[in-house]
């Protein structure tokens, strides 16, 4: 299952400050705000304990795609860093059998963003993108984030003020994708190539120049 071909950056969880939970479900609900996700990370430890398996938890009044899954045990593993609550790294014991893809699943799985980032974008991505919920949109919508990344940098030459823009345009397109009411994380290339149609800012002019705008006004109040 996933993208086989990636180089040596992993994204899911690359440091210390950030994680990723996408490929858990994370995206799939309908109300992608920060503040509703991160309540929702927060209970994870409570879920954890409530839900022997993950089919005693249902989530499917409230998600997008109701034929995707979202994993109960994803939350905090510290301050601002979601991930897998049973994963050994995370809780010390193999815990992931009782989730619905299981150890052998996550261990093999890599999203599209492993394969359409370039490694430069994927360096950048996470030496400069230090907000969960930033980075977790680069990472559900790769061609947006390669948009933002060569668009400040064909246009400014300052890192602190290319990190800063970056992070504004991130922090603009995220604010589309909460309006969009689609499937916006794709487990497939193929998939994300059917879906990116809908609310990548390549293919919509409108949303690509709220973007814009957003980087051009912080670049001028620099």
């Amino acid at each position: 299952m996933g993208n086989e071909s990636h180089d040596g950056i992993i994204l899911c969880q690359p440091d210390n400050i950030k994680g990723c939970s996408l490929c858990c479900g994370l995206f799939n609900f309908i109300d992608i705000s920060q503040d509703f996700l991160t309540s929702f990370l927060t209970q994870g430890t409570s879920r954890e304990k409530n839900f022997l398996t993950y089919e005693n938890f249902n989530s499917s009044e409230s998600v997008r795609d109701k034929f995707s899954h979202t994993c109960p045990y994803q939350g905090f593993l510290g301050e601002n860093k979601p991930g897998c609550l049973i994963h050994p790294l995370s809780s010390g014991i193999e815990g992931r059998e009782r989730s619905l893809f299981a150890s052998k699943i996550c261990e093999r799985f890599y999203c599209p963003a492993h394969s359409l980032l370039s490694e430069e974008e994927k360096f950048f991505l996470v030496a400069n993108v230090t907000d969960w919920y930033l980075y977790s949109a680069a990472i559900t919508d790769p061609e947006s984030f390669s948009f933002i990344y060569k668009y400040v940098k064909d246009n400014w030459t300052d890192p602190e003020l290319s990190s800063m823009l970056i992070n504004e345009g991130l922090a603009a397109h995220v604010e589309n994708l909460v309006v969009y009411g689609g499937v916006i994380f794709c487990y497939s290339i193929p998939e994300y190539n059917i879906n990116k149609q809908n609310f990548c800012i390549r293919y919509i002019n409108e949303k690509r120049d709220l973007v814009v705008s957003r980087i051009l006004a912080s670049a001028s109040s620099f």
